[in-house]
């Protein structure tokens, strides 16, 4: 690893401008969402505030961890750490946040109590059609949800044990042989990963037609968006790193250039989400109620308050003469 001091100051008069540009990025990202948090916190109730803000702050939190790693290059091992635990419990924040706003878990049991879920979907079983569709229960739901919430919980533990190993110089990323931890941690953690994303878009399938009006569909985007550019991205940059396709450039070394590149292409991208995010998630909440549960339900009420008795139309119990 480069030392931050040597680094930056051989940079030129475009590297400042680079470096002053991102930061500003940075500092706007996280001025954009303090002013959302004051919005949700005035605008949209109680019961959804802390969901929200969880997930609205995944963008400024990656974008601020990018910005430390770009200007102190040793905390690049932490920053990276910081931002991807952050973002696993936001992977359950967002399994909460559909169910939240189908009315929570009794409502949306209630509504979906004659209904399937379809399992055959991403990331893991998109090609398996023949799977069978599964009863949505209370059981179903608490397994769906456990799902999301063992990535929460084993991620940090295992960022946790990464860095010990670190510390201790038994982990390093460019160590990729079946001696190494790094290739046993990193499989594990995909593994982990692909359990919580699988959960996460059965639960979209079901309620996106429903959610359409809350404008489900674009907030399920940015997340795939963040998942894909912090996670995916730094993974190929890693690797392209490794296998030196993109060159040092002295006193950078290849994995440290690697790093710049990936930290402020976060810090662009995760600032662009922040602003769509602002638009996407600003919308009166307590103003919106959910549509009827179902047609058979409607016809149900209808069928209660209206009869046909010897050819006259009864309402409510009352003779219509």
């Amino acid at each position: 690893m480069v030392d931050s001091k040597e680094g930056h100051a051989d940079l030129d008069l475009t590297g400042i401008f680079l470096f002053a540009i991102l930061t500003l990025m940075t500092l706007t990202a996280n001025l954009v969402f303090g002013e959302e948090v004051f919005y949700i916190y005035k605008k949209i109730p109680s019961s959804k505030r802390t969901i929200f803000i969880w997930i609205n702050a995944a963008a400024p939190v990656i974008a601020t961890t990018s910005c430390i790693g770009m200007w102190i290059p040793r905390s690049t091992m932490f920053t990276d750490f910081t931002a991807s635990v952050f973002f696993a419990i936001v992977i359950h924040k967002f399994m909460l946040m559909m169910i939240k706003e189908c009315g929570g878990q009794k409502l949306f049991l209630r509504r979906f109590e004659n209904d399937h879920f379809k399992i055959s979907t991403g990331p893991c079983c998109c090609c398996c059609l023949c799977l069978p569709y599964i009863h949505i229960t209370r059981r179903t739901l608490f397994l769906m949800k456990l799902g999301t919430f063992q990535f929460a919980f084993l991620r940090p533990v295992l960022m946790f044990l990464t860095i010990v190993l670190w510390t201790n110089g038994n982990y390093s990323l460019s160590d990729l042989s079946p001696n190494g931890a790094a290739i046993w941690i990193n499989c594990f953690v995909g593994v982990l990963t692909i359990i919580a994303l699988w959960p996460i878009g059965i639960m979209f399938q079901q309620v996106r037609v429903l959610l359409n009006y809350k404008k489900i569909i674009p907030k399920f985007a940015l997340y795939q968006f963040v998942l894909i550019l912090s996670q995916l991205q730094a993974a190929i940059i890693n690797i392209l790193a490794l296998q030196g396709i993109i060159a040092c450039a002295p006193p950078l070394a290849s994995s440290a250039r690697g790093a710049y590149v990936n930290q402020q292409l976060l810090i662009m991208e995760m600032f662009l989400i922040t602003l769509i995010s602002r638009v996407v998630y600003r919308k009166r909440y307590d103003d919106l109620e959910l549509p009827e549960f179902t047609d058979q339900e409607t016809r149900h009420n209808k069928q209660n308050t209206k009869t046909n008795l010897n050819g006259k139309v009864i309402e409510d119990g009352t003779p219509n003469v």
